[in-house]
């Protein structure tokens, strides 16, 4: 009877543990389930990559005037032609029958400007000779007005005008049995004297004024990149693309000419920039002013490697709520596609996958802050958190996206700014060849979008000229 008891016993504990292990199964199924069911709700999103777009290649172009002045006073003219102009200047028959002159210079000439015109006046003697018989040498001085121009193949053209005699002549003077009025002989043998005057101070001016000659040495030397500070490796980069020319300055007896080269300049910062194939020389464009205004281009490169070495510490694995749920970001991309950037996200939390945003670049020119406008998720990731996670859509996300790619280039701009004026206060071109530059400001110029970078362009804007030493 107790053996009966002790093995009904026993059977019932064996079915009671079978029926405790079956409920711990179920129970863990239970649990398994509703894991799976929890990870099912927050299964990773992949969203498509953004289609690429086409980039704009090059930045606006700003064109600038190099300005060479070739100038001399009158003194220096006088000089020259005092030093060239021979004593015998005419000698011959003269319009009134049977009278020969001869006209000699008698003392140095004198050189004035004003009104842009050169004045000149010259003493002389005249001798008259009829037949056998010779009057009393006259001495006088001749008055010509010049004007001169340049022509569009370079070359120097004067139009000379006599404007009388600064001396009073007798009515009448007697040669011999003959008597005959100096002033109409004199005025009849302008001409002749005109004519020498006319082609030596074209000659002289061409040669005190080597036009041709000065402009080709900086017109050749403007092509090659110069070397402006060793230290910093910095380059001026001129193309070069017309000259112009303003007409001659003759005021307060000087002669100036004004020829502007028309240019693009730009400061480059590493090695030699490579040097277009040389140009000729153009004729000249005649112009009656130009702006004479130099401006450098100074590029400003922002790489987003850059970009994300400071914005990367602040949003890796940092966490962000909102609406009681919260991610956080694993990793972080960005770059450059069509005239906006890319940034990519890849989240873990409440939303797990990879999603692509897309923002405006902005440079400020009053603050030089680059930062990031209508930051916002693009088309395919907006389709797809429509369906899973719409409240990720709404959530501040972006606005902190936005405020941590902002970018202080004030340090950087100014840098170039000051290597820019520092280097172009003097700088050699060639032998006696000097390129002399006055920075006065800085201004916003232009801004493009690259795969691996943001270039933004201002250019410093003075006067820059040539001279000759």
């Amino acid at each position: 009877m107790m053996e009966k008891l002790h093995k009904c016993n026993s059977s019932r504990k064996v079915k009671n543990m079978h029926t405790s292990k079956r409920f711990l199964l179920l129970a863990a199924a239970s649990i398994l389930s509703l894991i799976l069911c929890s990870c099912a709700g927050v299964a990773p999103l992949t969203a498509k990559r953004p289609g690429d777009e086409a980039f704009r290649t090059s930045l606006k172009k700003e064109l600038s005037t190099l300005n060479v002045p070739i100038e001399a006073t009158t003194d220096d003219l006088s000089r020259v032609l005092n030093q060239t102009v021979k004593k015998n200047l005419y000698k011959g028959a003269t319009k009134t029958s049977g009278v020969s002159a001869e006209v000699n210079r008698n003392g140095s000439i004198i050189l004035t400007a004003t009104g842009n015109y050169l004045y000149i006046s010259m003493p002389i003697t005249m001798t008259l000779s009829y037949s056998m018989f010779s009057a009393p040498t006259i001495p006088l001085s001749l008055k010509f007005k010049v004007k001169a121009d340049i022509t569009p193949d370079w070359r120097l053209r004067t139009e000379i005008y006599y404007q009388g005699l600064s001396d009073l002549l007798s009515e009448e003077v007697g040669i011999g049995p003959m008597k005959f009025k100096p002033r109409s002989i004199v005025e009849g043998i302008t001409q002749p004297v005109q004519k020498i005057l006319s082609d030596l101070i074209a000659q002289k001016i061409n040669e005190q004024f080597p036009l041709k000659a000065q402009v080709a040495k900086v017109w050749n030397t403007a092509q090659k990149p110069i070397l402006l500070d060793k230290n910093y490796n910095a380059w001026l980069k001129l193309t070069p693309r017309e000259i112009m020319m303003y007409p001659m300055y003759a005021q307060n007896n000087r002669v100036r000419m004004s020829v502007g080269i028309s240019t693009l300049a730009e400061l480059v910062v590493g090695p030699e920039p490579a040097s277009p194939s040389p140009q000729p020389l153009p004729n000249l464009k005649l112009v009656s002013a130009f702006d004479k205004s130099f401006r450098i281009a100074l590029n400003a490169d922002l790489p987003y490697k850059d970009i994300l070495a400071i914005a990367s510490p602040l949003l890796i694995n940092k966490k962000f709520d909102s609406d009681g749920k919260s991610i956080v970001i694993k990793d972080f991309e960005l770059y450059g596609n069509g005239d906006k950037l890319v940034v990519k996200l890849q989240t873990q939390g409440s939303v797990e996958g990879i999603f692509y945003l897309t923002a405006k670049p902005v440079f400020n020119p009053q603050t030089d802050v680059f930062s990031v406008d209508d930051v916002d998720f693009d088309m395919q990731s907006k389709d797809l958190l429509l369906q899973t996670a719409d409240w990720f859509l709404h959530s501040s996300i972006r606005g902190i996206i936005q405020e941590k790619l902002n970018s202080n280039l004030t340090g950087q701009l100014e840098k170039s700014r000051q290597t820019a004026e520092k280097a172009l206060a003097r700088v050699q071109l060639v032998d006696h060849v000097f390129l002399k530059g006055d920075i006065k400001s800085l201004k916003f110029s232009d801004m493009i979008v690259q795969k691996d970078k943001i270039s933004i362009q201002v250019y410093t804007e003075g006067e820059a000229g040539i001279l000759f030493q």
